[in-house]
């Protein structure tokens, strides 16, 4: 079963209230962080399409990694944080094969050109599996932390 921020998460991504990287971490930094939820959306504002439409790593990846950051940057054990991510990296690749964006949804982002083109063919149609992909992988491994 998701957790409250996992549907809120999603809510957010399928209303069309926010990019991938926005729902993820605004879906889970107030609870995580004591981030209200117009700064968390500002936050992730820029990691979108793969960070700034470059491509590169998948926007809801990258706000998972922030929500992560909030619940485990100031632990005591530094490396917690990054063994953390590199289980939720891996566990979305396995499901997808790869962690960027332009290979998840096969188009660039580069221009407004190419997004109006990504949404005229459809190239988005599967960011709202993998927003829900992450949230559940994320809810498993706050959960095992717990």
């Amino acid at each position: 079963m998701p957790s409250n921020s996992a549907d809120t998460a999603n809510k957010i991504f399928r209303e069309r209230k926010g990019s991938c990287s926005q729902a993820i971490f605004a879906g889970y930094s107030e609870h995580l962080g004591k981030v209200d939820h117009d700064t968390s959306m500002k936050i992730a504002s820029a990691f979108s399409g793969g960070i700034a439409r470059s491509g590169n790593v998948c926007g809801a990846l990258t706000g998972a990694l922030m929500a992560l950051g909030l619940k485990y940057g100031d632990d005591k054990d530094e490396n917690k944080v990054n063994e953390v991510a590199v289980k939720l990296l891996d566990e979305f690749e396995s499901l997808h094969g790869t962690t960027i964006c332009r290979e998840l949804i096969d188009h660039d982002l580069i221009t407004g050109e190419d997004v109006k083109q990504a949404f005229d063919t459809g190239a988005f149609d599967n960011c709202p599996k993998f927003v829900e992909d992450v949230t559940v992988i994320l809810d498993r491994l706050l959960l095992q932390d717990a």
